[in-house]
């Protein structure tokens, strides 16, 4: 209702026309996406609800998007934002199609959607992962968190070993979601695999055991989607917070995703996306050494015109983002899509900036190093 009042009172062109002339022409709209369903409610019931989007919904945001915006590759996305000022104005403001995780729904059941209204889009994928049985670290942890609510386990109790359990307390909120962002943004990598590997004992329960929906596609997968027009990008080797390892790793994980893509699809990427959304600048100044063009964060936020590749803001979709009282919300799309809520202050962007850990060769007053520690900002739970 309050969408389509929006609309009808002209709220939604007016804010469209200030962040037009803000932006310095035409508005670079960057959406990010994850998990495909062929039917919603099922499919959250077996996995972190926010991450999914049915193939119907799917459909019809790009053909909503496609009505009123010009749906580019990013590529040409970081050419227009590239450009000081504009060469040719545009009528429409363009939008870009990503999809972090690689996961293999995005082959069957995204691409026949992709190709049928011939959308491009960008991949990215987590390398470890892709073509093995292996399962991305927040799947895991969502399974197990999710059985230990439902046997009425409080996280105090879970038993872990000392250090785990001190670690997953420190984390504990109340559900399953806000527990598992606060896990992804405080621990370092090893931490995390630890406490999800604790977790699925205590709840007995085993990695190969997750729904096939959390598979990650396979190198066959992966080429049939660039042969069909596809931009696949990387994403680290294990899916890694890279503000949360120290440098070394950080670029191991980057260069490490790189060749692994060269290596099976003939080519080096060209863009990459954090995973979580953090970044830090010697982060960004990993992926320009490693031949990287440009990296998406999980920024909700407007990219301007001759801002920095390396930090391009995107909007999340899901299957709700678009759901009104009475079912798809042309109104609801509309607003969400256009920054709407966001301008009038409805809803905060979470800032995925981090700053650089201190150099381990320096002295420090301090000889033993701090955990990482959370934002203020809510927290995302996967990207």
């Amino acid at each position: 209702m309050m969408a389509g009042a929006l609309c009808v009172a002209g709220a939604r062109t007016l804010i469209r026309s200030v962040r037009r002339r803000k932006a310095g022409g035409a508005r670079v709209l960057i959406l990010s996406y994850h998990r495909i369903a062929a039917d919603f409610p099922s499919a959250s019931r077996t996995g972190l609800s926010s991450l999914f989007v049915s193939t119907r919904t799917l459909a019809r945001q790009l053909e909503q998007l496609g009505r009123e915006r010009e749906l580019v590759s990013l590529a040409d996305a970081c050419r227009l934002l590239s450009e000081p000022t504009p060469r040719r104005r545009r009528a429409r403001d363009v939008a870009v199609v990503t999809f972090d995780d690689g996961y293999a729904s995005c082959h069957a059941l995204g691409l026949p959607v992709l190709q049928r209204l011939r959308v491009p889009a960008s991949i990215f994928v987590a390398t470890g992962y892709v073509g093995t049985a292996r399962r991305l670290p927040h799947d895991r942890l969502w399974a197990s968190l999710c059985e230990l609510e439902r046997r009425a386990i409080p996280l105090e109790r879970a038993g872990l070993r000392r250090p785990l359990q001190q670690l997953l307390e420190a984390c504990a909120e109340p559900g399953p979601a806000a527990t598992l962002d606060r896990l992804i943004a405080r621990l370092g990598h090893d931490e995390l695999i630890a406490v999800a590997g604790a977790l699925e004992a205590r709840a007995g329960q085993r990695e190969s055991d997750l729904p096939d929906s959390t598979r990650i596609l396979s190198w066959d997968e992966l080429r049939e989607l660039a042969a069909a027009g596809v931009d696949v990008g990387g994403h680290t080797v294990h899916h890694t917070v890279l503000s949360n390892i120290p440098a070394s790793r950080a670029s191991a994980e980057i260069t490490g995703c790189r060749d692994e893509i060269s290596l099976h699809l003939g080519a080096p990427p060209r863009h990459f996306a954090y995973p979580n959304g953090y970044h830090t600048p010697a982060v960004r100044r990993m992926l320009a050494a490693a031949g990287f063009r440009a990296a998406v964060t999980t920024e909700d936020t407007e990219n301007q015109r001759g801002g920095d590749l390396f930090r391009l803001r995107r909007k999340s979709l899901w299957e709700n983002s678009t759901l009104g009282a009475l079912g798809y919300s042309p109104w609801l799309a509309a607003c969400n899509l256009d920054g709407v809520f966001g301008t009038l202050g409805w809803v905060r962007p979470v800032p995925g900036e981090r700053p650089d850990a201190p150099d381990p060769s320096e002295p420090s007053a301090d000889p033993l190093p701090s955990p990482p520690q959370a934002p203020a900002e809510p927290e995302r739970a996967a990207g």
